[in-house]
């Protein structure tokens, strides 16, 4: 019974990460928080960095998927990762691949990195409106090895979690396995 306390109260605490004390910057280098909305139906987190090949290749699928479902109440929200990637850098990555809709913060000191445990880019995150996390992982199933993409996507994890959270369907939170650039 112990036991089970123990672990509850340790998948409880990753379950509901506290994004609303990390400092990130924006691209106009204003320090910023990412605050729960109860307006909004999720946020999506996005790790990203725009020298990765795989960032680049879904750019489409995230545009896609924003344009379909911000307008139903979710926010897209691109992280980069540490102090390599200049704000010229993301505003062209924004612009070659009209990602003009996501809104992008840096997160220099890596604090979401490390409270969020991502490990690559692409990698997503789904919280709702009170800030539990929902989904870790990928995108789809595109890549299932580094270097190798299927023909066919067989799994479209996130689209299937923006679904659920739009059919009102009971989530349970969900980790998939996630290939890409590491973040270091």
């Amino acid at each position: 019974m112990k036991l089970l306390f123990i672990l509850l109260l340790l998948l409880q605490s990753y379950t509901r990460p506290d994004l609303e004390s990390v400092k990130l910057r924006s691209i106009d280098g204003e320090f910023c928080y990412i605050e729960n909305n109860k307006k909004l139906k999720a946020t999506i987190l996005f790790f990203v960095t725009p020298e990765c090949p795989l960032c680049q290749s879904y750019s489409l699928n995230i545009k896609q998927l924003a344009n379909r479902y911000q307008k139903k109440g979710y926010r897209f929200i691109a992280i980069i990762p540490g102090k390599t990637i200049s704000p010229a850098q993301v505003i062209k990555y924004k612009s070659v691949y009209n990602l003009q809709s996501i809104t992008f913060y840096f997160d220099p000191s890596f604090e979401l990195v490390h409270l969020l445990k991502a490990t690559v880019t692409p990698q997503v995150f789904v919280l709702d409106q009170t800030g539990n996390l929902l989904y870790n992982g990928q995108i789809d199933n595109w890549i299932y090895e580094l270097g190798k993409k299927r023909k066919v996507i067989t799994e479209h994890n996130l689209e299937k979690i923006l679904s659920d959270i739009d059919q009102n369907r009971k989530i349970i939170f969900q980790k998939t396995k996630v290939l890409g650039c590491f973040i270091e």
